[in-house]
């Protein structure tokens, strides 16, 4: 079968990534956790990205989606559960510095959205439709449990997925 053909007709992966033990910060781990209880279409894969961005690649490579939605929070210094929703743009130039940076720090560990974004898009393991629902982290510090911003945060960000997937 032509590669490009099985890319197009692939699932839609939700794709949750979030860094355990960090409060806010773990949101997309712990609301993939909520999400895969829930009923979805046969063609929709609830999969959690919480590891570092070159296995994910590996992980995408295998279940090669025609779509993915990724959800995770963030700080980049807006209001605490903020949520920005976009489309990555694929025609955007990459930094290779960037990318080979970013790229061994995952290899060292370091688990967060943007790692996966940048290190997958350069390697060409990103669907061209991806979505990203990217929310701003209030409580970073170590244990479990939002804040409440995040917490209010959450349905909002549940009916931002099924929009998309519908």
């Amino acid at each position: 079968m032509d590669e490009s053909a099985a890319t197009l007709t692939g699932p839609t992966v939700i794709g949750g990534v979030g860094l355990p033990w960090r409060r806010d910060l773990d949101l997309g781990r712990l609301l993939i956790e909520e999400l895969a209880s829930q009923e979805w279409p046969d063609d929709v894969i609830v999969e959690d990205l919480s590891y570092s961005a070159h296995r994910v690649m590996h992980t995408l490579e295998e279940l090669r989606p025609s779509r993915l939605i990724l959800v995770g929070a963030t700080s980049r210094g807006r209001d605490p559960g903020e949520i920005t929703k976009y489309r990555i743009d694929h025609r955007e130039d990459l930094d290779d510095q960037e990318v080979i940076d970013r790229l061994g720090e995952s290899v060292g560990g370091v688990i967060d959205l943007d790692h996966v974004l940048v290190v997958n898009r350069y390697f060409g393991s990103l669907p061209e439709d991806t979505v990203v629902i990217d929310v701003e982290a209030g409580d970073q510090t170590f244990g479990t449990g939002y804040s409440d911003a995040i917490d209010a945060a959450i349905p909002l960000i549940l009916e931002m997925i099924r929009e998309e997937i519908e």
